[in-house]
């Protein structure tokens, strides 16, 4: 039949079967569960494995899933735009998440940068990539990277995810031994008592004859989707701004979500938007995005970038653990251990994997390192739009433009000192204090 030559509907069908058996693995196989693997993960590593990349057992479209890993990224930043911010407590740890995500997303880039440019001979998107695949997840990576590749950078897209999949690799495997340190040493912190649970059941206010709920979530969805397309088809046609037009459009998304939030909130009659269903709907295509980048990548290209990827992704994660504890301790006046489980998931595998992570020691998230995650995240954006909209895509246009590695070794410099600007923002806005010994990782208080 025709409806199924183009490969779509069947590697979306083989994804949700590789979901389903890793399900299954995790269910039948107790060390996973003790490790805290997400199933997403395993997922994914199997459609690698079984997939066109390797074994060849599984036909999967290794366009369908990027296609799906760049759409799913915009679709999950719209769901959690749509959303009603969670409250919780200003100051305090959310400061220091809104300082400490474009620290670290700087110090990524520095370091990305200085690889490349130690090594020799490497295209500069390279070390741009670093913290896209670390920080910002597999979508942004694989949408940035592909855009990158009109200015030089072959096979981008592909590096991308490749990156992205070792900053996943980097949050599992080092980030379930660091929650197990934390146990051992105590550093835990006692949970706030559970709130009573309260249920708001706006299926029963709709009338006869209306959208199901999940539905008007979808429509929702869609249509901020919608104009997002039509304003970044908008931008791709002015000078300059293609590339980063189609590469943002899941920022370009979150922006318009907020606003629409809001509007829909004030129309007459109860609101049609559910927060758990909009929290669902992230979810699952968070999972899909996960599998389908894993899957998506492409061995041939991973061999023959191995070294600089190896070098990069090693250095990066062995960096990110020893700032991440480092600072944690010196950052966060409240449950310093929870948010530093939350804030090394966050900087290798995307704000989700931290929470994954954080699970493991706070099953219900009742520790004040969500909220802080959350509302920080919001402000992160200010502190990250300089790295993101202006050195990563000057340091890549360098290559091209004819003043590279001169103007490497410039962009480097100015992300040292952005890096040092926001030490010191953070330090005399939040509660960033120097606790000695210096030296110490967790310094113990007096």
């Amino acid at each position: 039949m025709k409806y199924w030559e183009s490969g779509l509907v069947v590697t979306i069908l083989l994804v949700a079967g590789l979901l389903l058996a890793a399900e299954l693995i995790r269910r039948f196989v107790p060390l996973f569960r003790k490790l805290g693997i997400p199933g997403s993960i395993i997922a994914g590593v199997l459609g690698l494995a079984l997939g066109p990349s390797a074994a060849q057992l599984l036909p999967l479209d290794t366009d369908v899933l990027e296609s799906a890993v760049y759409h799913g990224l915009a679709i999950a930043f719209i769901a959690v735009g749509l959303q009603t911010p969670p409250a919780g407590r200003k100051g305090g740890g959310s400061t220091s998440m809104a300082f400490a995500i474009p620290w670290l997303l700087t110090f990524q880039a520095a370091l990305g940068l200085a690889i490349v440019l130690l090594l020799g001979g490497l295209h500069p998107g390279l070390g741009a990539l670093l913290p896209l695949g670390f920080q910002q997840g597999p979508g942004q990576a694989l949408s940035l990277g592909a855009a990158w590749e009109a200015a030089g950078l072959e096979n981008g897209a592909q590096i991308g995810l490749i990156i992205a999949a070792f900053g996943f690799a980097w949050s599992v495997f080092c980030g379930v031994p660091l929650v197990a340190w934390g146990r051992k040493r105590g550093l835990i912190a006692p949970l706030p008592p559970a709130k009573e649970a309260t249920q708001n059941d706006t299926r029963a206010s709709l009338p006869p004859g209306s959208l199901e709920l999940a539905t008007r979530q979808a429509v929702a969805i869609g249509i901020v989707y919608l104009a997002t397309y039509g304003i970044v088809r908008f931008l791709s046609g002015l000078n300059g701004l293609s590339d980063l037009a189609w590469g943002f459009h899941f920022l370009v998304g979150t922006l318009i979500a907020l606003p629409t939030r809001i509007l829909i909130n004030k129309m007459p009659g109860p609101t049609p938007l559910d927060d758990k269903l909009l929290g669902r709907i992230a979810g699952i295509t968070v999972d899909f995005i996960t599998c389908s980048a894993l899957a998506a990548i492409q061995i041939s290209v991973l061999t023959a970038n191995l070294v600089p990827i190896l070098v990069l992704t090693t250095v990066a994660g062995l960096c990110t653990l020893f700032c991440v504890v480092w600072l944690s301790r010196r950052a966060f006046p409240d449950a310093p251990f929870e948010h530093c489980v939350v804030l090394f998931g966050a900087a290798t595998g995307t704000l989700p994997m931290g929470l994954a992570l954080l699970r493991i020691i706070d099953p219900e998230l009742r520790s004040p390192a969500p909220i802080s995650a959350v509302l920080g995240s919001i402000g992160a954006i200010i502190g990250s739009a300089p790295v993101v909209v202006v050195f990563l895509p000057r340091m890549v246009a360098s290559w091209t433009d004819g003043t590279y590695p001169g103007a490497g070794w410039m962009w480097l410099g100015i992300c040292i000192a952005y890096v040092i600007a926001l030490t010191i923002g953070w330090r005399l806005m939040g509660p960033l204090r120097f606790h000695k010994p210096i030296a110490s990782f967790w310094p113990i208080p007096k």
